[in-house]
């Protein structure tokens, strides 16, 4: 019944008559799953197309940048009004390759802000709009990520590594390449850093990003990757041996590439036995 109803929706005309947007608000926090582990990403994904063309409204405009405005205290984690931002920011992601300049930098600062959301939800929002660009010109995700990398947070930096472990990203050899040296210059942000001067929980939160997204960047360039894991697997910092582990046991790895994986592994006995 939800998906017959999500497909009848007029979207179009809901989102670009103001006196219509209470009805789709309602409609959008009533079909969101929400409270719930698993949002409606369908109705995500069906709402978030309709931007993807050059001709958005300002009246359409206006409606994303105000769901992307909600914050924490007016729509908490599992809130169903948290739907509306999640929704916006990947829109916005869908609409980004058609927007000027202008519009342009505006998309940029609200998926920023969203990478530092205290909701998990809305910063994985942020990591599907980068994807979403990314599908539509990789070069455009690109110029973002070279932009922002920079000075990123630990929050900023897992959503590069989330956005950009997504198979569609990665057809191209180049694309993938560009990952792996991407995430290699993170895993170096790590290794040796103080503990004690990093945000536990953003730091939890990049580490578990890191612990499956590189053995997805190292099954589509083994040989470049493998070349990584193995140089990581040496290090002396924990946290660090702990993410090539973690990737090292992922089935896309551990199934496919037996032999290379047993040969890493080889480097936490050594570990072992110098301890």
């Amino acid at each position: 019944m939800a998906e017959q109803k999500m497909i009848e929706v007029p979207f179009q005309q809901w989102v670009n008559d103001k006196e219509l947007w209470v009805q789709l608000n309602d409609l959008m926090m009533q079909e969101s799953k929400l409270p719930g582990p698993r949002v409606n990403l369908e109705l995500s994904d069906h709402f978030a197309k309709q931007f993807a063309h050059p001709n958005l409204t300002d009246t359409g405009w206006e409606l994303l940048v105000s769901w992307t405005d909600i914050t924490e205290a007016e729509a908490g984690v599992n809130d169903p009004r948290e739907f509306l931002p999640f929704c916006a920011v990947r829109a916005l992601g869908a609409y980004y390759s058609y927007a000027g300049e202008e519009q342009q930098v505006v998309i940029q600062n609200s998926i920023k802000t969203a990478m530092n959301d205290s909701r998990w939800r809305v910063r994985e929002a942020s990591a599907m709009a980068l994807q979403i660009i990314g599908e539509d010109d990789f070069t455009l995700l690109r110029q973002l990520i070279d932009m922002w990398e920079k000075g990123a947070n630990r929050l900023e930096q897992r959503a590069f590594v989330a956005a950009l472990a997504h198979p569609p990203l990665l057809k191209k050899k180049e694309n993938t390449l560009y990952c792996l040296q991407l995430a290699a210059r993170i895993m170096e942000s790590i290794d040796g850093g103080g503990a004690q001067h990093e945000d536990a929980e953003h730091f939890r939160v990049l580490s578990k990003g890191l612990e499956y997204s590189l053995s997805v960047f190292v099954a589509n360039e083994p040989e470049e990757g493998f070349v990584m894991l193995e140089r990581f697997a040496k290090s002396r910092d924990a946290r660090i041996l702990k993410i090539v582990k973690s990737n090292l046991g992922k089935s896309r790895l551990s199934k496919k590439y037996a032999a290379q994986v047993a040969e890493i592994l080889k480097e936490f006995d050594n570990i072992g036995k110098d301890t």
